[in-house]
């Protein structure tokens, strides 16, 4: 449930590396971000929690996103977002278990992991749960218990944004790997 890496520290290094993504996750989901209207922004704590899946393993991944995600919602809260928490870590878990269980390294197995791990992130996480949680605020606080729209009408209208969020995510995810698994490899 944790990577090599991670194992291979310190209890105080492991505390260290753990409050530094939290405090990355707590800056992408509250100050970092582009937004686009008014429940949709581009935010970086897909990228924080990936990062933090690949280098610190599962479970440190699900404490960044969870807790980063509930430390940004004290700072700058909004409406259902501190579902977001328990979805965004467990993407963090979900990239952690994929990217640390399977066990081949060279590049093209490493970006194939990275690929994997966003694509189950986006089937599980931004269509189902976070569509789920956004459709049931809406029906229940903005509609008054009225379905104006069904639940595959809401995802293709959230789609058509949240794929442009996920697409950014994956693409500085994607650079950003290489540096990472040299870090991983000097472990």
């Amino acid at each position: 449930m944790f990577s090599k890496a991670f194992r291979s520290f310190s209890m105080s290094k492991q505390i260290a590396y753990l409050a530094i993504f939290i405090a990355l996750s707590v800056a992408a989901n509250s100050v970092l971000g582009v937004e686009l209207s008014a429940s949709n922004k581009i935010a970086f704590t897909y990228t924080v929690s990936f990062l933090a899946g690949y280098l610190l393993g599962p479970v440190p991944a699900f404490l960044v996103g969870f807790i980063g995600d509930a430390i940004g919602f004290l700072i700058s809260p909004v409406d259902v977002y501190w579902l977001y928490g328990l979805t965004l870590g467990l993407f963090g878990f979900l990239t952690g278990w994929i990217m640390n269980g399977i066990k081949r390294e060279d590049a093209g197995w490493l970006f194939g992991k990275a690929i994997l791990a966003f694509a189950v992130g986006f089937i599980v996480i931004t269509c189902f749960l976070n569509t789920l949680v956004q459709y049931s605020y809406a029906y229940i606080f903005l509609w008054g218990g009225t379905a104006q729209k069904t639940f595959w009408v809401y995802l293709a209208g959230r789609l058509s944004i949240q794929s442009i969020v996920y697409v950014v995510n994956v693409a500085l995810c994607l650079a950003a790997l290489p540096f990472c698994a040299k870090f991983k490899r000097k472990y």
